[in-house]
């Protein structure tokens, strides 16, 4: 049946959005160009020109800018001028040209478009700033946004994205009040849970840790599958440790390297084995010290920990252990509150278990930085014993000799001239060993220094083959000393 002309427009029109609705955008464009060029002064004329805007922004983007100023350029109504400029801010942003978008987005949100429109173009705005980087721009917008637009679906993001912003430019208070908003004002926000992690964060960078942990205490309780749930068992557990609360800090702790291993092991572990430190746990602290060495080759236990460690387990007669803790000291650099007589437990433990050149090494540390005479006296003697066990008589003679001058009387003096003893007995000069045992024996009467110069009299005489003279250290020593066992 034959349209009426007076109708064709109008039918033509309903044609071609029906094609564009279909995606037949060439069919739409074929019939939209007809109506204009048969009918340009209809109504159905002007509204094909808006259409066909909608109709190009959907096939091919690229083109629509040019099209929106040549329909602009046609004295649209203003609503439809407003519409097509959306059209081209739209296609600017799809085409990643935010700079030229930005500023038809400007003028839009203060145009005649409706409140939900006028209310996206704001929050596009805003995202343009974002693209560019322009920190005052996104500031701006999203300032305007939450003033013009408090109820709107997307206020919450617009405030969470101005707090971005104001964070990474240490703006704390005004990134921790946008924060707080979405908080308070839009308590079922999608950006809650962010909204706690960055409140909590913010609070610790003003070094508020009691509210930092409570806010995120208050995101595992809201959000327990939460992606930030091991950052913030981590900052729960180093507030705790803080404030010596270690029971507290050991489980967040742990949970927290147990979430994410890669990058709160060793932050959470070292924090773990001060807790045990502090606690006094020695199995536990153990085991994490040792689990530690084992995984990381970054992280480095703490110097007073390992010496602690050490000295307990000498005092206990492992020696392999306190080698193994006091060795690891000893590749620190200068550890802080740690006193040199480390060098000496070291030294000492690895010379029980003839490790004499690690024992030299150590016993040499620690008379490089020693100021004390006595305590290096001590430890020349020590290193001595050491040289001794190792067969370097000549290099033991020297440190006999120098002990004498730093000590020329007393007990340490005493133990210098059994080194010297010691020496001969070494080199096989046994019965010059023994004249040498005897001497001290005769000078000193000390129930730690005496028996044992006999014992070594009577020991060097009789390698001498001087039985008489073994004999007579042997009786004076059960007669003076009848409770000495030897050692």
């Amino acid at each position: 049946q034959q349209v009426p002309e007076e109708a064709r427009a109008e039918v033509m029109l309903f044609a071609a959005n029906s094609q564009r609705q279909l995606g037949h955008a060439a069919e739409a464009e074929s019939i939209y160009r007809e109506i204009i060029a048969k009918y340009p002064d209809r109504e159905e004329a002007k509204d094909a020109r808006y259409q066909r805007l909608i109709n190009v922004y959907n096939s091919d983007t690229s083109r629509l800018p040019p099209e929106v100023d040549e329909f602009l350029a046609s004295n649209p109504t203003t609503e439809r001028a407003d519409q097509a400029k959306l059209l081209k801010a739209e296609a600017l942003y799809k085409q990643q040209n935010y700079a030229r978008a930005t500023p038809i987005y400007a003028e839009l949100r203060a145009s005649q478009l409706s409140p939900k429109l006028r209310a996206e173009t704001a929050y596009k705005l805003g995202w343009c700033y974002i693209q560019m980087k322009d920190i005052a721009g996104i500031v701006e917008a999203f300032s305007y946004f939450v003033q013009a637009f408090p109820d709107s679906p997307q206020a919450s993001a617009a405030f969470a994205q101005r707090a971005l912003v104001y964070q990474q430019d240490k703006n704390y208070d005004a990134a921790l009040s946008d924060w707080n908003m979405i908080l308070t004002k839009y308590p079922g926000a999608h950006e809650r849970e962010e909204a706690l992690q960055h409140k909590a964060l913010i609070l610790g960078q003003q070094q508020n840790a009691r509210a930092m942990s409570d806010t995120f205490r208050q995101l595992l309780k809201e959000f327990p599958k939460s992606a930030a749930a091991a950052q913030a068992q981590y900052y729960i557990g180093k507030t705790a440790f803080e404030t010596k609360d270690y029971k507290t800090a050991l489980a967040a702790l742990e949970a927290a390297r147990q979430l994410n291993k890669e990058q709160y092991y060793n932050l959470a572990t070292i924090r773990i084995i001060s807790s045990y430190f502090y606690l006094r746990n020695r199995p536990a602290l153990t085991t994490e010290v040792d689990n530690l060495m084992t995984t990381s080759l970054t992280a480095t236990v703490p110097g007073e920990i390992l010496e602690w460690l050490g000295i307990e387990y000498y005092n206990e007669k492992n020696y392999a252990a306190a080698e193994k803790y006091l060795g690891v000291l000893g590749k620190i650099d200068n550890p802080p509150n740690v006193k040199p007589d480390f060098w000496f437990y070291l030294g000492d433990a690895a010379a029980k278990l003839q490790n004499f050149d690690e024992a030299e090494s150590a016993f040499g540390k620690y008379l490089q930085i020693a100021t004390d005479p006595a305590g290096k006296a001590k430890v020349l003697l020590a290193l001595g014993g050491v040289k001794i066990a190792a067969h370097k008589a000549d290099d033991a003679q020297k440190i006999a000799e120098q002990i004498m001058t730093l000590q020329p009387e007393g007990r340490v003096n005493a133990e210098a001239r059994l080194l010297a003893g010691d020496v001969q007995f070494e080199r096989g000069h046994f019965e010059d060993a023994g004249k040498a045992f005897m001497g001290v024996a005769l000078l000193y009467d000390d129930p730690a220094i005496t028996p044992r110069a006999l014992q070594k009299a009577a020991v060097a005489y009789q390698r001498a083959g001087k039985t008489d003279e073994a004999d007579r250290a042997a009786r004076q020593l059960r007669e003076r000393y009848p409770n000495y066992a030897g050692g």
